[in-house]
């Protein structure tokens, strides 16, 4: 394999399949989406009814096709990996129509995207409906890829090829300097998921703010991004502004841990969580910070973490507490979890990818 494009938004994962193929083809080049690339434009009623149609067929959208084709052909572009879930679908159905020869490999990331029963039929069905354009699938557990195996894609026929790739980021994202703990020494975690519950993008799962309320009248400090709908003046709740992916990195490793959890409760369906890594766990094991996780659940995390020596697996915000107590336990964890951050890196990934995607036919 000589030349790859990267075909999705503008995204960390991006960053990560450059790093992963750097060295390992001879160019790497990127375009957008469909989507992404009517990001900001007007739509109206018979835009949203043609990319519709064109879900259920093949993008027809003539400002897509002629950027994808050129690049194409300028690049000789053997291969094509596209990104995430369902959204580059009806877009590889075109490419495939126009460019046959290239090799199309979907990094699925996260899947179901859908936490309701008609949602997760409906991306079942357009997966299903795809398959037969794609070569192969990049999922990020083995779960997620016996999920597929057993679920969502037909039975008999071609099947696409499976590459089971843990996500990273660059080792670039990586702190060279381990920041130093709080003075105070007392049971403290950080919560990198999105708390502005106002937010049109914002789903159920994503109101914390039970467990949050159970882990702060437990006694345990939480720092997150400051939002109106969690500024309730705990006094052991620490907000903070945004940060930029590599500061929130840099910033991280103050902390007894990282909290991975969802709103599962929430949810008429949940299987996203048990089979996707989301990207703030990334985050934390790039950061090198202990992770702390619902004991129930997270499947595909939890498989993601399976030689990771620094995990809080607890009940309620009562049990992590006294799991944090042991402040020389969580000392010695919090040295294992910085000294374990240089094997999650894209560039160890590197290798595994550039072979499944060279095997494509």
């Amino acid at each position: 394999m000589r030349n790859v494009i990267l075909m999705g938004p503008e995204i960390d994962h991006r960053h990560s399949l450059e790093a992963m193929l750097a060295g390992r083809v001879d160019t790497v080049s990127r375009i957008p989406d469909s989507v992404s690339l009517m990001h900001g434009s007007k739509q109206g009623p018979i835009d949203r009814l043609r990319r519709a149609i064109d879900q259920l067929t093949y993008t027809r959208n003539p400002a897509f096709l002629e950027t994808a084709c050129r690049r194409i052909d300028e690049t000789q572009a053997d291969a094509l990996i596209a990104y995430w879930g369902t959204i580059p679908l009806p877009d590889i159905a075109a490419i495939k129509r126009l460019r046959p020869t290239v090799r199309i490999a979907v990094m699925v990331l996260c899947y179901p995207l859908a936490l309701t029963n008609a949602g997760v039929w409906r991306q079942n069905t357009l997966m299903r409906r795809a398959a037969r354009w794609i070569d192969g699938f990049l999922f990020p557990d083995p779960q997620m890829a016996d999920h597929f195996e057993q679920v969502v894609l037909p039975r008999g026929g071609k099947r696409p090829a499976f590459h089971v790739l843990p996500p990273c980021w660059p080792a670039r994202y990586q702190a060279a300097d381990r920041a130093q703990p709080h003075a105070d020494d007392r049971p403290n975690i950080i919560f990198a998921g999105r708390t502005d519950l106002s937010h049109h993008t914002v789903h159920a799962a994503d109101d914390l703010r039970p467990l949050m309320k159970e882990i702060l009248d437990a006694g345990i400090a939480l720092h997150h991004v400051r939002s109106p709908e969690t500024s309730d003046g705990h006094p052991l709740r620490h907000p903070f502004e945004p940060l930029r992916q590599e500061q929130l990195i840099a910033r991280m490793p103050m902390h007894d841990a990282s909290l991975i959890a969802y709103n599962t409760a929430a949810c008429q369906r949940a299987e996203r969580f048990d089979l996707t890594v989301p990207d703030r766990l990334i985050t934390s094991v790039a950061a090198g910070v202990p992770v702390a996780i619902p004991r129930q659940g997270y499947a595909g995390s939890k498989a993601y973490l399976a030689a990771y020596p620094a995990v809080f697996e607890f009940d309620s915000g009562a049990d992590l507490k006294r799991q944090l107590e042991d402040r020389g336990r969580v000392r010695d964890i919090r040295h294992a979890a910085w000294d374990a951050r240089s094997r999650y890196t894209a560039e160890m990934q590197g290798e595994g990818l550039a072979r499944f995607m060279t095997a494509l036919r």
